[in-house]
């Protein structure tokens, strides 16, 4: 009889441990992705294919640690002059990457002519712009 109270307080215990572990994730990942008027997509600082989208995502939130992130937010920073359609297209891919994780998609629209993307830090360029999201 006192092996079931046991049991139930180690399983309590673990429960307890794991539950605490998860509450403290409360960090959002965030994912980068820049296209220009000519189609072309960066994932981060990475040059990607629309065919490569979905398998780069998955390898970048791959390689984060299990226990910091518990959500995602991607930021698609897109030319105005591309139709919203491939904005979605990119969008699918990207939501399709980690689906069992909480995400949320940012767009953004904007004239790159003068961003350098050569640079690493671009994103870093982009977002001191304080650009609103489009709504959907």
């Amino acid at each position: 009889m006192l092996i079931k109270p046991i049991k139930f307080k180690i399983i309590t215990f673990f429960f307890s441990f794991f539950v605490s572990i998860f509450a403290t994730a409360q960090e959002a990942f965030e994912v980068n992705i820049f296209v220009d008027a000519e189609k072309n997509i960066y994932l981060e600082e990475q040059k990607v294919s629309m065919s490569e989208l979905l398998k780069e995502t998955k390898a970048l939130i791959y390689k984060q640690p299990a226990l910091k992130y518990d959500r995602l937010i991607y930021n698609i920073y897109a030319d105005k002059n591309l139709k919203h359609g491939f904005v979605m297209d990119i969008n699918h891919q990207l939501l399709r990457a980690m689906e069992a994780l909480k995400s949320k998609t940012n767009k953004y629209l904007l004239e790159y002519k003068n961003l350098d993307l050569d640079k690493a830090n671009w994103q870093l360029e982009i977002k001191s712009l304080k650009l609103d999201a489009i709504k959907d």
